[in-house]
């Protein structure tokens, strides 16, 4: 492997960790998911433990703000 593939292959491992943590999900399926009631989740946003995105009607929420 050269010295241009190596980089190519660390640039693409990076980028995927990065995507990973970065994904938004509806806060019904996290609240589901995890065993949360959605008011647990509105109040730790009036608190300010996390943040909550709203795009038009939905609401997302990114689970990497729980690790």
């Amino acid at each position: 492997m050269n010295l241009e593939e190596s980089i190519r292959q660390i640039v693409s491992d990076e980028l995927e960790k990065r995507s990973v943590s970065f994904k938004l999900q509806p806060v019904a399926k996290f609240c589901k998911e995890h065993g949360l009631n959605r008011v647990t989740v509105w109040r730790g946003e009036k608190e300010g433990r996390w943040k909550v995105v709203r795009i038009g009607r939905k609401c997302y929420i990114n689970p990497s703000q729980f690790i």
